[in-house]
């Protein structure tokens, strides 16, 4: 089967979870590209995902994959632990390579795929996975502060899950090997999140975990982080106790201006401006005020509420990790520049582990 001339060969490494569930359905949706190769070290799974999604060739060995399929992206959805000499290996070929998330599980690897990178000759582009950058919301809360219509103060994030989340309530899933547990797949999101709207090197201030459910298996589910940048302060909360689950995270920026607030639960945003007569000590309560900007705010989230039923109704719900791939080859096709850059990846990776060193101290001292 030969690629058409107008389309960039795509090679999938990995045959799990993250490939079929995530990258191989959304490659299918993106225009230019055409998925002709996977590769895993287990060639059943490969040739299953490879019918499934009728892709032509299957590999069991990158070096051969490589040998055989000239150019193009290859995309690496293995786990962590292979990223490093996966992406070492595409790198030095000249491949452009997409990694998912995390990058790695150790500053090590961190700093030498880095220093991997800037030393390459060729220049392929190379992108870590971080698609929640680019969820609707996201996005419309990244173009307000672009603007500089807010001078910010703190950035507050939480993600939530139910007790019943499929990998913490499954005893024997992979996910509970990894440093951190549940929270080493999970806290990459709002790391790398925090990190772009934050921007700057990030100082770790306080790491608190407590462990408030009954899976015998699981050392901690609830987790909040304190960070700052010099200027911004900045939180994250996870918690896989919670009554409801949220759409990515819900997301609070405190400026001096306004305050940004998308609520993850049910998927409303609101932009809240100043209100500067407050209710003091002493001072009548200025219930005229009040009313007005309670009424404004209901509308906000009328307005959010009706575009999320069409949106529904019409199946034109955004994809952050579709809107990340067309992003990608586009930089890739037209030789441009990438959505952010593989050191803002790798200093937000770092920070992400050193969150994951202080739960790895607090399990110690239990």
């Amino acid at each position: 089967m030969n690629v058409r001339a107008d389309r960039i060969p795509v090679m999938i490494v990995g045959a799990g979870i993250a490939a079929n569930v995530l990258h191989l359905p959304t490659w299918k949706r993106v225009d230019g590209v055409e998925v002709t190769a996977i590769c895993d070290i287990n060639r059943e799974n490969a040739a299953r995902t490879a019918k499934q999604w009728r892709i032509p060739r299957v590999y069991d060995d990158i070096h051969l994959l490589m040998k055989e399929e000239k150019e193009g992206i290859i995309d690496i959805c293995t786990s962590p632990g292979t990223h490093v000499s996966l992406a070492e290996r595409a790198m030095e070929a000249g491949y452009h390579v997409l990694i998912e998330k995390p990058l790695t599980m150790s500053v090590e690897e961190t700093e030498r795929i880095l220093r991997k990178h800037s030393q390459r000759k060729e220049r392929g582009k190379v992108c870590v996975v971080q698609s929640m950058l680019f969820e609707p919301p996201i996005l419309e809360i990244r173009s307000i502060l672009a603007a500089k219509r807010v001078d910010v103060l703190s950035i507050d994030i939480r993600m939530l899950h139910t007790p019943n989340d499929k990998y913490l309530s499954t005893r024997d899933h992979w996910v509970h090997s990894l440093p951190g547990g549940r929270f080493g797949e999970s806290l990459i999101h709002p790391v790398y999140l925090i990190h772009n709207l934050m921007r700057g090197p990030m100082n770790v201030r306080d790491v608190f975990s407590v462990k408030r459910g009954s899976y015998e298996w699981v050392d901690f589910d609830e987790l909040n982080v304190a960070l700052d940048n010099g200027t911004v302060h900045g939180s994250i909360h996870i918690s896989f106790n919670s009554p409801r689950w949220t759409y990515a995270v819900s997301l609070r920026i405190y400026g001096k201006e306004a305050i940004l607030h998308f609520d993850g639960t049910n998927l409303t945003s609101t932009v809240q401006g100043p209100l500067m007569q407050g209710w003091l000590p002493g001072a009548g309560m200025p219930r005229w005020n009040l009313f007005k900007d309670s009424l404004s705010t209901c509308m906000s989230i009328l307005m959010c509420t009706g575009k999320n039923g069409v949106k529904a109704l019409s199946h034109t719900w955004g994809s952050g990790f579709f809107t990340l791939l067309r992003l990608f080859v586009n930089a890739v096709a037209e030789d441009g520049e990438l959505p952010y850059s593989f050191q803002e990846s790798c200093e937000a990776n770092k920070t992400f582990l050193e969150i994951l060193r202080h739960l790895a101290n607090n399990v110690e001292h239990r």
